[in-house]
């Protein structure tokens, strides 16, 4: 349908009053500058300033005398994931949350405060410096999406940043020992390299995944109950008092499958999770002595423990981007079918208009002509010789039978009687008049059916016709039943005939024609399906079945 395009007003934008100063237009203006907005605040600013402060904490926190939660470290890794996921408008937020949960943080330590803040602020330089690589060189897709993508990501998030972070935490921290959580480069080093291979993938992750629905296919309640079931039995399975030897390696392949599992079933951001709950379970079990990873001392050495998470998170990141570039594919490519969709309904719909154009322009310009040369005719019938008399009326009979035949066209084209009468009258009479003109006996039953739209009569009426139009032309049948009923919570149209059937049942080989793909148009624009099969007549069956936007009707059969 053409719709004709509305003058555009300018958003924002008024008419000028010369009675009102020029300075209170300027006032305006001032006042509408963009600003972060509260939502920017909520989604970006407050977690960002939770995550810092929590992040300055929890390696100062002793569950067991001597064993500190230091196993990762987030605001950095939180900082660069909300970059990677956030627009650049709202960087200033972000980076300003975080520098707010760090001086928070780091006045709660006031005999660390100062060396806490120097490392802390130039590990969020380092971080804006990596983002805004890392956006540089992302290309057209998503974060974290591309192989090349990822490559820079391990090489600049998970090498570089975290060896210039701890260097520069070393050189700061020369003069205050014990300020830092970690006392070497190597651990420091480690720590920074695990926190952003597991933190920073998982929040790009979880960010596309509110931000497109469809890539929530495998979050169900009962997929989410399993998969906190794997894991409570996996961390119950690593805190057994197992007796050395082989099995010792075994305990730590056992994730890989639920690893696996995760990134089949929920996606990368599942995956993700997953992989950054198994990693902090082992390496908090391994500081207790238990599980694989454990540490000769306890609270000392997480090298075990990280190692196995570096190789395994680098392997599960490019299985992930694997899978995510096959979502995003299909996700395309469904979109792409839902364009060429509605491309195909508006074709449709301009069909349809051309269609009672030219059945109008036919009924109420030709056939009125006709039937005015045919009155003409009749008045010169009586001015001519008797001799060819005969040869006029002959010819007045010729125009007749082509204005009969223009009106039966223009019915066609345009069935005027569904507006008026609906579907069934429309039906009825469509049958009468193909019983009367062929060899193809037809027979239609139209049950109870509820009041139907007015272009989903119409696709109805086109389904039934092109239908019997493919029966005419190629079944080669002498019979053919057209049903419309109620079937549960669906309207259901079948047309059977007994003709000779589909070519080697509906063999893919063979290209469908123009009638079946505009039958499966209409069949999907209704909100339904078009299945073909065999028919109880011998031939074939074609039935469209959609369901009926209202509740059952009172005649519904099962």
């Amino acid at each position: 349908m053409v719709q004709v395009a509305s003058p555009v007003k300018p958003i924002g934008i008024e008419p000028v009053d010369p009675g009102v100063p020029r300075s209170s237009d300027a006032h305006d203006e001032i006042s509408t500058r963009p600003s972060p907005d509260l939502r920017t605040i909520f989604t970006c600013g407050a977690p960002l300033l939770a995550a810092c402060l929590l992040g300055q904490l929890l390696p100062n926190v002793s569950v067991v005398p001597g064993l500190r939660l230091h196993v990762l470290w987030l605001p950095g890794p939180l900082l660069l994931g909300w970059l990677l996921c956030t627009p650049r408008a709202a960087w200033r937020t972000c980076v300003l949350a975080a520098c707010a949960g760090t001086v928070l943080g780091a006045a709660l330590m006031p005999d660390t405060v100062v060396v806490r803040l120097l490392a802390s602020l130039g590990e969020i330089a380092l971080v804006l410096g990596v983002a805004a690589l890392l956006l540089r060189w992302r290309g057209a897709h998503s974060a974290l999406e591309g192989y090349l993508d990822i490559a820079w990501f391990l090489l600049l998030a998970c090498i570089a940043l975290p060896l210039c972070s701890a260097g520069w935490q070393q050189v700061v921290g020369t003069r205050a020992i014990g300020a830092l959580p970690h006392p070497d480069l190597r651990s420091a080093a480690l720590c920074g390299s695990v926190s952003y291979l597991l933190i920073v993938p998982a929040v790009v992750s979880l960010a596309r995944l509110l931000r497109s629905p469809e890539r929530r296919h495998g979050w169900h309640w009962r997929s989410i109950v399993l998969a906190v079931t794997l894991l409570g039995a996996l961390a119950l399975l690593w805190q057994v008092d197992w007796p050395p030897g082989a099995l010792t390696p075994l305990l730590a392949v056992a994730p890989i499958p639920l690893l696996v599992w995760a990134l089949i079933v929920f996606g990368v951001s599942g995956a993700s999770l997953s992989m950054l709950v198994v990693a902090v379970l082992g390496m908090q079990l391994g500081m207790l002595g238990m599980g694989p990873f454990a540490a000769p001392a306890p609270g000392h050495d997480l090298l075990p423990a990280q190692a196995w998470t570096l190789g395994t998170g680098f392997a599960l990141l490019f299985l992930g981007a694997l899978s995510e570039q096959k979502l995003s594919n299909h996700l395309q490519l469904q979109q792409a079918y839902r364009r060429l969709g509605e491309v195909t309904g508006r074709m449709l719909v301009v069909q349809e208009e051309e269609r009672t154009r030219i059945a109008r322009d036919l009924h109420d310009d030709v056939n009125q002509s006709l039937a005015a040369n045919s009155i003409r005719l009749s008045g010169l019938r009586h001015q001519v010789a008797p001799s060819e008399r005969a040869a006029m009326v002959e010819l007045q009979e010729n125009l007749l039978a082509v204005s009969n035949d223009i009106r039966s066209i223009s019915h066609e084209l345009h069935p005027s009687i569904l507006r008026f009468t609906g579907l069934a009258s429309a039906l009825d009479a469509f049958c009468i008049k193909r019983n009367a003109r062929g060899t193809l006996r037809l027979r239609c039953r139209i049950e109870d059916t509820p009041p139907l739209q007015g272009d989903q009569e119409l696709s109805l009426f086109r389904i039934v016709q092109e239908a019997l139009n493919n029966v005419d032309r190629h079944a080669q049948a002498r019979l053919a039943e057209v049903l419309v009923a109620v079937r549960g919570q669906d309207l259901v149209l079948r047309v059977d005939d007994d003709g000779r059937g589909m070519p080697a049942p509906c063999s893919r080989s063979l290209a469908p024609g123009l009638g079946m793909i505009s039958m499966e148009e209409r069949a999907r624009l209704l909100g339904g399906t078009l299945a073909v099969d065999r028919s109880p007549l011998g031939g074939t069956r074609i039935e469209v079945r959609f369901p009926l936007a209202a509740g059952p009707h009172p005649g519904d059969r099962q």
